[in-house]
C-alpha cells in the first residue's frame, strides 16, 4: 500500500473523535431535558430522543472510520518498521471498535447488543499496543510514552465504570462517561496525526 493511501486512512482516525464530541455538542439540542451527568451518551440515540437518526448517523460515520483506521495504523506502523505482531493486535483492537459501535447503532439501548457482547472493550487495550509496537523508533518514543499515560488514564476509567469504588451512580454516570470518552478517544486522532507526520519524513 503506498505511502499516501495510508496517511488517507489515517485521517478516519482524525474523525472519530471530532465527530464523536461534535455530536455531544449538537444532539442534547435536539433532546429537551436531556442531562449531562445523569444520561448516558447513547440514550441520544434511543427511542427516547426526538430525533436519533441524528446521533445514530454520527455514530454509524465513527464505525466505519474505526474500521479504516484499522487498516490505516496496521500499515502505518509496518511502513515505519514497527513490530508486526503488536501492530496486527492494534490494528485488530480498533476493527473490534468499529464493529461494536456499528451494533451499538444496530441495536439502540436498551437492548442487550447494543453493548457489543463486549467487543469493544478489546479497545482499551489500543494505545498498549501502539506504544509497543512502536516503541523502538526513537523519534516517536514521546508518542508512545503518552500512550502509556493514555492506557493508564482509560484503565482507571474503565475500571470505575465497571463499578470499582462504588463511585458511578445513576445521578453521575453521564459525567463519568464523559471522562471516560475524553480519555479513549482524542488520542487515537493525536496518534494518527503523529503518524501522518512521520510517513513523510520516512
Amino acid at each position: 500500500m503506498t505511502t499516501e493511501k495510508i496517511r488517507a486512512l489515517l485521517l478516519a482516525a482524525i474523525v472519530i473523535p471530532v465527530v464523536y464530541f461534535g455530536l455531544l455538542v449538537v444532539a442534547p439540542l435536539l433532546y429537551p431535558g436531556y442531562s449531562h451527568v445523569t444520561q448516558y451518551a447513547s440514550e441520544l440515540g434511543s427511542a427516547s430522543a426526538r430525533y436519533p437518526a441524528v446521533f445514530n448517523t454520527g455514530i454509524m460515520l465513527c464505525s466505519v472510520a474505526g474500521l479504516l483506521a484499522s487498516v490505516g495504523f496496521f500499515y502505518a506502523i509496518r511502513r515505519l518498521g514497527g513490530n508486526t505482531l503488536f501492530a496486527a493486535l492494534t490494528g485488530l483492537t480498533l476493527f473490534l471498535f468499529g464493529i461494536a459501535t456499528f451494533m451499538g447503532v444496530r441495536f439502540p439501548m436498551p437492548d442487550e447488543r447494543h453493548g457489543g457482547y463486549g467487543l469493544g472493550f478489546a479497545f482499551q487495550l489500543a494505545p498498549l499496543f501502539l506504544a509497543l509496537a512502536l516503541w523502538r523508533r526513537r523519534s516517536l518514543r514521546g508518542l508512545c510514552i503518552f500512550l502509556l499515560v493514555i492506557f493508564a488514564v482509560m484503565s482507571f476509567f474503565i475500571a470505575v465504570m465497571m463499578g470499582a469504588g462504588s463511585l458511578v451512580t445513576r445521578a453521575n454516570v453521564g459525567l463519568w462517561q464523559r471522562g471516560n470518552a475524553l480519555a479513549g478517544l482524542p488520542w487515537i486522532g493525536i496518534a494518527a496525526w503523529r503518524l501522518r507526520k512521520e510517513l513523510l519524513l520516512r
